[in-house]
């Protein structure tokens, strides 16, 4: 009798997944939420953010390199692993409790209710239990949730309401929380993969930049000696010549600010909210 082919590890890991999932799914989903949104921060803090976990020295010539925040990667996973997983599991079983006449109509209800009650709720839930967590005093924290709930809120459904209708359209219910958190990792993955070629751009830029600074003064340097009729060894320079150099500066200036504003720009959209809202969308 032929032998039966023993799973491999993949699958049993899976199967032990699902298993947990069944008996135990509150503990198990508090669990899952904590590990995600602890790999979500570290993707972020590392492949985004460009932290580091020793001290490196610095010759003044560079930006000084921030260091990696393990209270910031214990707050996340504290958040997602005892607030919102216990909220969103009792979410996900209200909301699949919902069934109208027909498919079409189930899915929009369930996502519309999603969209407006359940996605305000924790951008609102989440800078205020972080900013709690961090020690913050009530009017601080509220003036934080004030100035950044609509904006993330808006951005937040563009990328991840789309997500919600494929989940709610195909995806088990049990299945749907792991869906979208992985959708959220993957997202802070990509932005980890933006940031790492825009750094190369950057670069490239920062050295362009100095040779068109060295250059510009040089041609500045030599068309002045001409002015002032001084003696001079080699290539005559003209006014376009400097002109033509103060153009090649500020073009390579503006290469370097370009880089510059998407770093930034990546490191908030993957940062501590980031990961909150990319995490927190069930």
């Amino acid at each position: 009798m032929a032998a039966i082919p023993r799973p491999g590890l993949f699958s049993r890991i899976w199967l032990s997944y699902t298993t947990a999932l069944r008996q135990k799914p509150l503990r198990t989903k508090m669990i899952q939420s904590g590990v995600l949104y602890i790999s979500a921060d570290l993707v972020a803090q590392f492949g985004i953010e460009g932290k580091s976990i020793i001290s490196r020295p610095n010759d003044g010539r560079e930006e000084e390199q921030e260091m990696y925040d393990p209270i910031r990667t214990a707050r996340l996973s504290i958040y997602g692993s005892t607030i919102f997983a216990p909220l969103a599991h009792y979410w996900l079983n209200s909301i699949e409790r919902i069934a109208l006449g027909s498919k079409f109509k189930t899915i929009a209800a369930r996502l519309a209710l999603d969209i407006c009650l359940w996605s305000p709720f924790v951008t609102f839930m989440f800078p205020t239990c972080l900013g709690l967590l961090e020690g913050k005093r009530i009017d601080e924290v509220r003036k934080k949730v004030a100035h950044g709930w609509f904006p993330t809120w808006q951005k937040a459904v563009m990328v991840f309401g789309p997500t919600q209708i494929i989940n709610f359209s195909l995806i088990p219910q049990q299945h749907r929380l792991l869906t979208v958190q992985s959708v959220g990792l993957c997202w802070n993955i990509f932005l980890s993969w933006q940031n790492n070629r825009n750094n190369k751009l950057l670069s490239n830029a920062e050295i362009l930049l100095e040779q068109a600074k060295s250059d510009s003064l040089k041609l500045n340097k030599q068309f002045n000696q001409q002015q002032q009729h001084l003696s001079i060894h080699g290539e005559q320079v003209s006014e376009e010549d400097v002109e033509e150099s103060k153009k090649d500066l500020e073009e390579a200036q503006s290469k370097v600010d370009k880089a510059k504003n998407k770093k930034e720009s990546l490191k908030k959209q993957g940062g501590e909210d980031g990961v909150g809202v990319k995490m927190a969308w069930s």
